[in-house]
């Protein structure tokens, strides 16, 4: 049975977005990508929930932090594709993957970067972080 969550949700819009898709595919995966993975991909994962809380339990909508980095042999790619997440990501809501509710998607934060990936005599690919925060409804 698929996860009901709100990241996984998104990633599956990142995969079914022209934009996003003419450059990575479906290179987009849940916190790590395999070794055998070609560049340039996207990785997501869940870096913290917060949740309203009284005495009586919790309340409201929780908040649930995305953490999405994606990764491509030059500067301009990364960027590129960055863009392009920004794009599909930032603002939307409604209705996702059939059944899960998000009320609204933010940017938070997004810092470039590079990364060592797997294999030390592979050279520095560039890299870009992007923080989201998501409202969503939990049923």
């Amino acid at each position: 049975m698929p996860l009901k969550s709100p990241e996984q949700a998104l990633s599956r819009r990142l995969i079914a977005d022209p934009a996003v898709a003419l450059l990575v595919a479906t290179r987009i995966y849940p916190v790590i990508a395999p070794a055998s993975a070609s560049l340039p991909f996207v990785t997501w994962r869940r870096s913290g929930v917060q949740r309203q809380a009284t005495l009586g339990g919790p309340m409201g909508m929780p908040e649930v932090l995305l953490a999405v980095d994606i990764y491509a042999v030059t500067y301009e790619a990364v960027r590129d594709i960055a863009d392009r997440v920004r794009a599909c990501l930032d603002g939307c809501g409604g209705v996702l993957s059939g059944s899960v509710l998000v009320e609204n998607v933010t940017l938070e934060n997004e810092a470039d970067g590079f990364a060592q990936l797997a294999g030390g005599d592979i050279p520095p690919v560039y890299s870009v972080t992007q923080t989201y925060s998501i409202l969503w409804q939990e049923t």
